[in-house]
């Protein structure tokens, strides 16, 4: 079966933005060419790719899946000519990477060292953000990678290519004072002072979703991690917190793990690029460096 490279690209296009209207503006052409023109690769493909309202438009899984074949190949040809491209100018621009300060200090680090021993000529440009800042900053074009935690609609923007790093469990932890606490419960947790970040982070919804929303006022909201873990360590609170944060403190006996009977279930590091956005040379390399290790 040949079908035009021309459909594929207008069902690329829809599918980015789940719309017939802002793929007409980009493509350039009229909506109903869209329309006929997704009309006609169903008719070819004798499968329905988008279930349509008069408000949204939302892939059916057959839709889905094509979706994410097409993503691949045409990934491949923009990032190629994207690449040669700087091949052939000598031109390498400093990769731009986003990151929690978190993964950036306990995750990414021995990423960074195999980076610069490689004799890599790329640099490396790295903005620190919350988890859901950093995803803005590829849809605003102001990163080229972002390394974060996995949250609640990540997954639904098919803007975004995901790509699955690592697991991370969090636990709860206090100060030296809750050694031998025993096992809190839900409403024996509640009467504790809890140290959490402030709301928006990734890591305070987490909380939040695994409580139900149970805790209404904290008794600090900060918006640094550092400054919490300071807090928890002199006995200020609880707190849950990822465990590659805390391995060394607990080691050292300053922070203890809390048992608990509330179930927390293991979250996931990502990558996270976006697909209006052809790789670098750059890019590539350190896709290639995180995923194949």
């Amino acid at each position: 079966m040949s079908i035009s490279t021309d459909l594929y690209r207008t069902f690329f296009g829809v599918g980015l933005h789940l719309s017939f209207s802002k793929a007409a503006k980009d493509i350039g052409v009229s909506q109903s060419a869209i329309s006929q023109s997704i009309k006609q690769l169903e008719r070819e493909l004798d499968m329905t790719l988008f279930e349509r309202t008069t408000k949204s438009v939302a892939f059916t899984p057959e839709g889905k899946e094509l979706f994410e074949t097409v993503a691949k190949a045409f990934s491949i040809l923009d990032n190629g000519v994207t690449q040669l491209q700087e091949r052939m100018s000598h031109e390498q621009e400093s990769l731009k990477l986003a990151a929690t300060d978190t993964l950036c200090r306990h995750f990414l680090l021995p990423y960074f060292l195999k980076w610069q021993s490689a004799d890599n000529s790329t640099g490396l440009q790295i903005t620190n953000r919350p988890s859901p800042d950093c995803v803005k900053m590829l849809e605003n074009r102001e990163a080229q990678l972002a390394v974060v935690n996995n949250y609640d609609g990540l997954a639904l923007n098919p803007q975004m290519e995901i790509i699955e790093l690592a697991p991370m469990q969090d636990i709860f932890v206090g100060g030296p004072a809750y050694k031998d606490a025993g096992v809190f419960d839900l409403e024996h947790l509640l009467q504790e002072p809890l140290l959490l970040l402030s709301q928006g982070a990734a890591s305070r919804t987490f909380f939040d979703d695994i409580t139900g929303n149970a805790c209404k006022k904290p008794a600090f909201e900060l918006g640094s991690l550092d400054v919490l873990m300071d807090l928890v360590q002199i006995n200020m609170g609880i707190s849950l917190v990822p465990d590659i944060l805390v391995r060394r403190q607990i080691a050292e006996g300053t922070v203890v793990p809390i048992k608990t009977d509330i179930v927390v279930p293991t979250r996931k590091i990502v990558l996270v690029r976006s697909r209006l956005m052809p790789l670098s040379q750059g890019a590539a390399k350190f896709i290639d460096l995180l995923v194949n290790k």
